[in-house]
């Protein structure tokens, strides 16, 4: 099934969802920023999670091998990548009142323009936060491979 493009999706909410009036258009809107802004949140939350385990257990995984100190670091900087973006991109505020727009179908067009990019930004986020935890996997997978520690002599 074809997603609907964007002046297609404007047209159809001015249409069957306001009826020409902002009030029922802005509060569809406003549920769907706040499904995005929940979703960010659920991403945050994770990359806190990884963040702190690797602090408790990341210096024993990257005690293990090489291989795995690689992996470890990348995949905590691809976690910290993924929180700046969705905090940067989605989580910046700009209120929809503030969206330019000399009729309500102009003012619609830019409200889903600015609603798409944060959404582009999300699944950005999402992508690099799926790929750390490949990696923060890999790591603990060779860490369970070889569970002698310090397989890596560890410079103090």
């Amino acid at each position: 099934m074809r997603c609907l493009n964007r002046k297609e999706e404007c047209d159809r909410i001015v249409h069957e969802v306001g009826g020409g009036r902002m009030e029922p258009i802005m509060a569809m809107l406003e549920r769907q920023f706040t499904v995005l802004h929940n979703r960010t949140q659920v991403v945050l939350g994770l990359c806190g999670v990884i963040i702190t385990t690797t602090g408790f257990s990341g210096r024993i995984i990257a005690g293990t091998n090489i291989v795995a100190q690689v992996l470890i670091i990348n995949s905590v900087a691809l976690v910290l990548l993924a929180a700046a973006v969705v905090v940067w991109s989605v989580l910046h505020l700009r209120w929809l009142t503030q969206q330019p727009g000399e009729s309500v179908h102009a003012w619609l067009m830019t409200v889903l323009a600015y609603r798409d990019r944060k959404t582009d930004a999300y699944r950005v986020g999402i992508t690099l936060l799926l790929v750390g935890l490949a990696l923060y996997v890999a790591a603990i997978a060779i860490m369970l491979m070889y569970p002698d520690r310090d397989v890596v002599p560890l410079h103090r």
